[in-house]
């Protein structure tokens, strides 16, 4: 299966949608204690409706993704498996 570039845009801006969900919900579950992390997507989405350059937003999808597993172990019911769901399916459509 050949992916075009207008297929590529979509799964950019799906991926950029998602890191800004998954931001929301960082933001909700603790907001310093995900301060940097946070900081790190909010530049990244910016950089990338900017320059459509996709490659940080993958690097800090990747990590926000580790970090809600993570949390997700503690904590059972504060995170979504929906949410984690989209964003595994957002990094894998690369």
């Amino acid at each position: 299966m050949t992916i075009t570039m207008s297929e590529n845009a979509i799964h950019h801006q799906e991926l950029a949608q998602v890191c800004q969900e998954t931001r929301e919900k960082l933001i909700q579950l603790d907001g310093e204690g995900f301060k940097a992390i946070v900081d790190k997507m909010d530049y990244l989405v910016v950089s990338f409706n900017a320059d459509k350059n996709p490659i940080g937003l993958y690097e800090v999808a990747e990590e926000a993704l580790d970090t809600l597993k993570a949390y997700k172990a503690k904590n059972t019911r504060k995170v979504a498996q929906k949410l984690l769901d989209t964003l595994e399916k957002a990094l894998n459509a690369r």
